[in-house]
């Protein structure tokens, strides 16, 4: 999030605003950072309970590293406000001549590969993120079980919203091998993330049946 929107209702409402940014690109970075911060909780809720001292040093890693997702993804929240404002900016340069098209279009497709960068790195976040939360279900508080799964479900979420934003703007590139590889990376992480939602899921029914 921003510096003028740093707070859950600000930025709430900034998205409501209909202003062009945060949209949802930021907003489907801070839901998978949310995300994480739930996976940190059953961390903490974990961590120091004779009950789970055999399992205590695989979860305090667990909880460094989505500690370091959760920074991540908030920063980029940020960064993709920015991108799309990079956008917005290239595509007011002046078109009057050949020269100041061909210039446009350069800067137009400089900014659509950041713009598809940014949301391409928020999906490979989300996609380890479930990863993370996989042992996390399975070995954490079984108290907090099902939050280990709501924040697996935000990632996946999160995810798919993101590769909206990488396949849309892959769309709009001029070069087909360029898109093709946005688009193939693309299916890779929402594989992924499918994969390991559903291995967190499977775990948390499985600590709520025993």
């Amino acid at each position: 999030m921003t510096d003028t929107a740093a707070t859950l209702p600000a930025y709430a409402a900034a998205v409501a605003s209909g202003e062009p940014t945060p949209g949802g690109g930021s907003v489907v970075a801070v839901v998978a950072a949310l995300g994480a911060a739930l996976g940190e909780m059953v961390c903490s809720l974990s961590v120091g309970r004779p009950a789970y001292a055999d399992v205590e040093a695989e979860l305090r890693r667990a909880a460094v590293r989505l500690t370091g997702l959760r920074e991540r993804l908030l920063a980029a929240a940020a960064e993709d406000e920015a991108a799309y404002r990079a956008y917005r900016d290239a595509s007011t340069r002046p078109n009057g001549t050949d020269t100041e098209r061909a210039a446009r279009r350069d800067a137009l497709q400089a900014a659509l590969l950041v713009a598809a960068d940014v949301p391409l790195a928020v999906a490979a976040a989300c996609a380890e993120l479930a990863e993370i939360l996989e042992p996390i279900a399975r070995l954490g508080n079984r108290h907090a079980v099902s939050d280990a799964a709501t924040g697996a479900l935000l990632a996946e979420a999160a995810l798919r919203g993101a590769l909206l934003n990488v396949r849309g703007n892959a769309s709009l590139l001029r070069e087909p091998a360029a898109a093709g590889r946005y688009r193939a990376r693309a299916e890779r992480l929402e594989a992924r993330g499918r994969d390991a939602t559903g291995r967190v899921l499977r775990a948390a029914a499985g600590r709520a049946d025993g």
